[in-house]
């Protein structure tokens, strides 16, 4: 990558024969033969690095002068002497361009852009970051918005003069969407002025310590998940909040009645991040919230030629009178219901429904498959709570094959006075959750039992 220099030198013959001797090795240089001249250029955009040339004397004025373009004192300097003959110990020989380029090469980029009073301008993340940008912004009692272009969507910082008083990231809004933009490293931006106060201010806090306390929490945030190493892992709550608990406990609990990433967690409440994190370490700790290992990776339900196959066996399969998808039954105790479902959620062709789980054990859709060739098959879940179990009739119908996890005599005279085709897998009830492969598999039993292809 290209370095830039800014090159100060009152004599105009070696400032026109060195810097053509910079540029011949691949740098960039503006050359100034004067403080104003440099001022003015830095203020577009600040240099890699600043080099004086020998015959700038005015060293003292020198350093009142840089101080006058935010950022531009911190940018690495040089000094030029003439031939051997050097004033300063540390500086270098200003006949020698190529000793010259190789200092410059070896200092880290510095180049950072800056808007002058009411004009546009744009750059890469790569070479000015986000907290850089609105520190400069600020010093600078800017007004405008800040629109960055990152990875993973596009973002706002909306200014006046000088104070950030909105921000938007994705669906997230305020000061969360800020503190997210923070902690982005690569993008483009671009800085529009203007003076109109934004419909909403969602942002009160003086900019220094609303920039410092981001990166506070940034940092703070990344340490909880290197902490809880939840990796691939899904989330799940394995009961309801209680009534009187505090607002953001209900609502991550609610959430949670699904399984869901810690990413998907975040996004979904408008807490902060470092709040939710916080809380989640508490909740898995208590163990009102359990991790479903590798609940984070996808899978899909079968490869493009048995899928194909799959989608023609629902249709065959379709029980006549009824309305709707057909559907395939999965009947086990609650607590393997809910590790199938955060299985099927790890489906690519599935849907999982965003109604919490019912807190009463009673038949509740799990997920919807969306197959070929506009096919979808419904999957049903059914408790196995004896108690409950008349329940069942009531969501049998239109069900082409069920498979039953564990026992109830009450659901099993239900499907044989309805004819429904039954497959008994007591295997996937011992041990931990059942996995995405084997849930998968079920469902292609099921289907294929449907319709008298599995014995």
């Amino acid at each position: 990558m290209s370095r830039t220099v800014l090159f100060i030198e009152p004599d105009l013959d070696l400032l026109g024969t060195l810097a053509s001797g910079l540029r011949s090795r691949g740098l960039e240089v503006w050359i100034a033969n004067d403080f104003d001249a440099a001022l003015e250029r830095a203020r577009a955009t600040l240099p890699d690095c600043v080099l004086l040339g020998p015959a700038l004397t005015e060293l003292e004025r020198l350093e009142a002068r840089l101080g006058e373009v935010a950022g531009l004192p911190d940018v690495p300097r040089l000094s030029l002497a003439r031939g051997a003959g050097r004033a300063q110990r540390d500086a270098l020989d200003g006949t020698d361009p190529g000793a010259i380029a190789q200092r410059v090469y070896a200092l880290p980029p510095q180049r950072t852009a800056v808007p002058a009073e009411g004009s546009e301008f744009r750059g890469d993340l790569a070479h000015a970051s986000i907290v850089d940008l609105l520190q400069l912004l600020t010093m600078n009692r800017q007004s405008g918005t800040l629109t960055l272009q990152t990875s993973l969507g596009s973002g706002e910082v909306r200014l006046v003069d000088g104070d950030i008083v909105d921000a938007l990231y994705r669906r997230l809004e305020g000061v969360k969407a800020l503190y997210r933009l923070l902690g982005e490293r690569e993008g483009s931006f671009n800085f529009a002025p203007g003076n109109g106060m934004p419909l909403v201010r969602r942002i009160d806090s003086p900019p220094n310590a609303l920039l410092m306390e981001g990166m506070r929490q940034l940092d703070e945030v990344k340490r909880r998940l290197d902490q809880l190493e939840l990796n691939d892992d899904a989330l799940i709550a394995v009961a309801a909040p209680s009534l009187d608990a505090p607002e953001l406990v209900q609502y991550v609990m609610h959430a949670l009645a699904i399984p869901r990433t810690t990413v998907e967690l975040l996004d979904e409440t408008n807490a902060l991040d470092l709040e939710v994190m916080n809380l989640l370490a508490e909740l898995l700790e208590t163990g009102k919230v359990r991790r479903i290992t590798g609940g984070a990776l996808r899978m899909e339900l079968a490869d493009s030629e048995r899928i194909g196959v799959l989608a023609a066996l629902i249709k065959r399969a379709t029980r006549p009178g009824f309305f709707g998808p057909p559907r395939v039954g999965i009947a086990a105790p609650a607590r393997l219901l809910l590790g199938a479902l955060a299985a099927l959620g790890r489906l690519a062709e599935a849907m999982v429904p965003p109604e919490a789980v019912p807190a009463a054990p009673i038949p509740h859709l799990l997920a919807t498959l969306r197959l070929p060739d506009g096919v979808d098959l419904d999957v049903m879940g059914f408790p196995l709570v004896e108690a409950y179990a008349p329940l069942s009739a009531l969501a049998l119908p239109g069900c082409i094959a069920v498979a039953r996890l564990g026992e109830s005599k009450t659901l099993a005279q239900d499907l044989e006075l309805l004819g429904i085709p039954t497959l008994e897998r007591s295997d996937l009830a011992a041990g931990d959750d059942p996995s995405s492969e084997s849930v998968a598999a079920l469902i292609c039993d099921l289907v294929e039992r449907a319709v008298g292809e599995v014995p």
